[in-house]
């Protein structure tokens, strides 16, 4: 017989469970007790949302839910940040979230929610454990929901005095990822019709990848002369030099991507929902009924027609269905027609032209475009590199080009705060890979404090904070709505790089962009040296609102 806390424990190291993140909390110190005798790493954190995103984040890169756990009350509503983001991402993840005692349930007692009530709009799942012999049920319950279907967060309350209670369940055993793969009549009709599409487009997204897929959809894309397009801010997904990729679908997109949809007689969503960001503001396709042939292939049936009435849906787990269409089309000796194959160089053409074409610079401060670009060419393929919200992710997104997959760790749902704690859990993860934290000065003091977990935990992560001393997308939009008001948006900034050094890291400040590499080099050799993060204070000035764009022409 042992506690419960100390069963959930088991529970999680027979799912290969490696590491979790939390904040202590009273109401599941049984949990923290039987985390001390275990294989298990816990890393303790400074605040909810970012224990919650670092769980996220790191369910993003294994496919396998990350796991956080806070305590009750305020603990729980702080986390709803990373469960958002997760619902929005299709993230697998499950928060375990301390309660009250059974017995004062319904009193408003101290610190008490309902948690279903609050959880409820964006996990797949919440629910409370009433006896602890039910923990492997709900568990095994939780895992299944979180990678079934369409990904996504599963909140499990744990009552304190459930916790305590001895119990001598067995934990159960591995638990798989179900996979749903295509009829072979739809299949068929599919490689029918893709075949005889002239303008054939596919737009990958969703979280459901990996390297295999990658290869098999290359492979795919080569025999059918297909274009590949990535999804917003999933463009690690395909490799972005492949003479088949032609961009991304997403916020500051190049307009030639646009016209090649609209021109498109063959569509065909992978994984991707086309939701508000990629679909240019529900502005794409006429909703529900729509003139062209739109595909939808989706793990989570209920995504299918949801918005677009497809010409063809089909429920299928992403890397399972180019797997098998692989294996399908090499049997039939499937060979692109030399006007597709044309077509599709020439989209890879605009990708590349729209992320080297000469672009207007500031007057004084960095310029991001050249410290991007000088910093791009330099980087090794397998670099992470993490961004929260805010216009300084469009530099970003324009100018940096992936080629591994999972290398771009960036939220859908457009929370700030993301790139920080985000890189801690990628660099946790994969220790002998560089990782790179995008943040405004707004997004960057959302989290800033998680500055202090990555010296705890040694993760030498690379931070650039890119200083415009203001909330630059709101300004954007006062600015077009309101123009010459531009009140409650200004930001008075502290010295980014005193901060970093306080908590333990290391400072550099950036004013010139000639000064840009030279300094990203010595941070990056001093975070290796010392296995300790570093932040470079970029101060850019507040003229440029997007890559070549000024305020003034808006």
């Amino acid at each position: 017989m042992r506690e419960a806390g100390t069963l959930l424990v088991e529970l999680l190291e027979n799912q290969k469970v490696d590491r979790v993140y939390c904040v202590p909390g009273e109401s599941y110190l049984s949990v923290m007790n039987g985390l001390q005798d275990t294989s298990i790493e816990t890393i303790l954190c400074k605040h909810e949302g970012a224990a919650s995103i670092m769980a996220e984040a790191d369910g993003k890169l294994t496919g396998r839910p990350g796991i956080a756990f806070v305590t009750r009350g305020p603990g729980a509503t702080n986390a709803a940040a990373g469960v958002h983001i997760a619902q929005q991402d299709s993230t697998p993840m499950i928060l375990f979230v301390g309660q009250i005692g059974r017995e004062m349930y319904g009193r408003d007692a101290f610190q008490e929610v309902d948690y279903q009530q609050f959880f409820g709009g964006m996990a797949k799942l919440v629910v409370e454990v009433q006896q602890a012999d039910r923990l492997p049920e709900i568990v095994s319950r939780a895992y299944h929901t979180a990678m079934s279907g369409r990904p996504g967060p599963v909140v499990i309350a744990l009552p304190e005095n459930m916790l305590t209670e001895k119990t001598n369940k067995k934990p159960t055993g591995y638990i798989q990822q179900t996979v749903s793969a295509p009829s072979t009549k739809d299949l068929a009709q599919f490689i029918q019709e893709i075949k005889e599409a002239k303008k054939p487009i596919l737009v990958l997204g969703g979280s459901v990848w990996s390297d295999e897929a990658e290869k098999d959809l290359m492979s795919i894309s080569e025999m059918l002369g297909l274009t590949i397009l990535t999804s917003h801010r999933r463009q690690s997904f395909f490799n972005n030099f492949h003479k088949n990729y032609g961009g991304d679908l997403g916020l500051g997109v190049n307009p030639k991507i646009i016209n090649r949809i609209n021109e498109s007689d063959y569509i065909v969503l992978l994984g991707a929902r086309l939701s508000e960001n990629p679909s240019q503001g529900f502005s794409l396709f006429g909703i529900p009924d729509h003139n062209k042939k739109i595909v939808h292939i989706h793990p989570g049936p209920e995504e299918i027609g949801r918005i677009y009435n497809p010409h063809l849906g089909i429920t299928a787990n992403p890397i399972e269905f180019v797997n098998i269409l692989n294996n399908a089309l090499k049997g039939l000796n499937t060979k692109a027609e030399e006007s597709i194959a044309s077509d599709t160089l020439e989209a890879h053409e605009d990708y590349i032209n729209w992320g080297d074409m000469p672009l207007e610079a500031p007057n004084s401060g960095v310029d991001l475009t050249s410290a991007f670009r000088s910093l791009r060419e330099k980087l090794e393929p397998n670099t992470i590199i993490t961004n929260g919200a805010g216009n300084y992710a469009v530099w970003g997104h324009r100018l940096f080009r992936f080629s591994k997959v999972k290398t771009q760790l960036a939220p859908i749902s457009g929370s700030m705060g993301y790139g920080l704690p985000a890189a801690i859990a990628a660099k946790l993860r994969f220790p002998n890979q560089m990782v790179i934290a995008l943040a405004g000065d707004g997004c960057f003091q959302m989290t800033e404090n998680e500055l202090a977990t990555a010296v705890q935990y040694n993760a030498a992560i690379i931070v650039l904070v890119i200083d415009n001393e203001m909330y630059g997308t709101i300004r954007m939009h006062q600015h077009k709505n309101y123009k010459g008001k531009y009140k409650h948006t200004g930001l008075v900034n502290p010295n980014f790089a005193d901060l970093a050094t306080a908590m333990g890291g290391k400072g550099y400040t950036v004013e010139n962009t000639e000064d840009f590499y030279e300094t990203f080099v010595q941070a990056k050799e001093w975070a290796n040296e010392n296995n300790l993060p570093v932040l470079l204070h970029i101060k850019t000035g507040s003229e440029m609102v997007l890559p070549g764009k000024r305020f003034s022409s808006l």
